[in-house]
């Protein structure tokens, strides 16, 4: 009996000394998350129900009246928000179905489709401010490639100022976008070319299938869950999209061009409303939580 007690003991301890482990694995990723992400966005909800420059000490609990303010007199805010919409839509759409024919045209190992790799994933290298600069050159209306040709083209009716133009300046904004991402969604798309079995494909042409219905019945269907990811990383990123806008437009005289993000960097460190930007914020990244469990499950259920 002493020596099966005494056996049960030492498996106790052995399990405890295990689990002691597992814990201190699991506190270290659990700690810096908690300091990293837990904490500030409890500090930004915090921030979003106080009036408070910034530099005070001084602040004033004014609870839920910025997002009040924010919803029902601020007459940008609205404008903002339609603004973030169509770019998001704008680049979920333009630059996704791209990437995945890109993909798929390039899949196969070859030297040229090696180079066709790099030269679509060469923007993606570079600094958005950089991109920012170029397009903002190309966009010009005076010296800016883009009319020169169409003037030479003879589309010089068509020309616009493009970044000044309220029906335009967006979808301007959101080609930059496309064109620096793009290759982020190519690489994606082709890690999950690359988990299809082509022995599918090889059933397929035995029972003569024709390259689209390759493509809707095996290809379409065993990328969803690399679909799912890029839909996710891409609404995110256009959603919270400030570099390109900011650099290009700095959101536009009359607004024209003024997005979410913009719109909180002007109230939180050019208007020292912190306690306002806050709010913003807390929406914009309420917003981007619902659509994307939106698309998360709208994905499953297909699935």
């Amino acid at each position: 009996m002493k020596g099966s007690n005494l056996m049960t003991k030492r498996h106790s301890l052995k399990k405890i000394r295990n689990n002691l482990d597992y814990l201190i694995f699991l506190a270290i990723p659990l700690f810096i998350y908690i300091v990293i992400l837990i904490i500030p966005n409890l500090k930004i909800f915090f921030y979003s129900t106080i009036k408070w420059n910034g530099i005070s000490e001084k602040y004033e609990f004014v609870g839920l009246k910025n997002y009040i303010n924010l919803l029902t007199q601020d007459k940008v805010f609205p404008l903002a928000f339609k603004n973030t919409v169509i770019y998001t839509v704008t680049v979920t759409i333009m630059q996704n179905i791209p990437a995945l024919l890109l993909a798929v045209l390039i899949s196969k190992q070859s030297k040229i489709n090696n180079i066709f790799r790099t030269l679509y994933f060469l923007p993606a290298i570079f600094s958005t401010v950089t991109i920012g600069f170029i397009w903002g050159f190309i966009y010009d209306p005076n010296l800016g490639v883009l009319n020169m040709l169409m003037n030479a083209l003879g589309l010089g009716k068509y020309t616009k100022v493009w970044l000044a133009d309220e029906g335009v300046v967006m979808f301007a904004l959101a080609l930059v976008h496309i064109w620096a991402g793009i290759g982020n969604g190519m690489i994606l798309f082709l890690t999950g070319l690359k988990n299809i079995s082509l022995e599918l494909y090889e059933c397929a042409d035995i029972e003569g299938a024709g390259g689209w219905q390759k493509f809707t019945r095996i290809t379409l269907p065993l990328l969803r869950p690399a679909t799912i990811i890029v839909l996710v990383l891409t609404t995110i990123g256009s959603f919270k999209a400030f570099d390109f806008v900011y650099v290009m437009t700095g959101g536009g005289a009359t607004h024209s061009s003024e997005v979410l993000a913009t719109l909180l960097y002007k109230e939180g460190f050019q208007y020292n409303r912190v306690g306002y930007s806050a709010a913003i914020s807390v929406i914009l990244m309420t917003v981007i939580m619902i659509i994307s469990f939106i698309e998360l499950k709208v994905m499953q259920e297909r699935d």
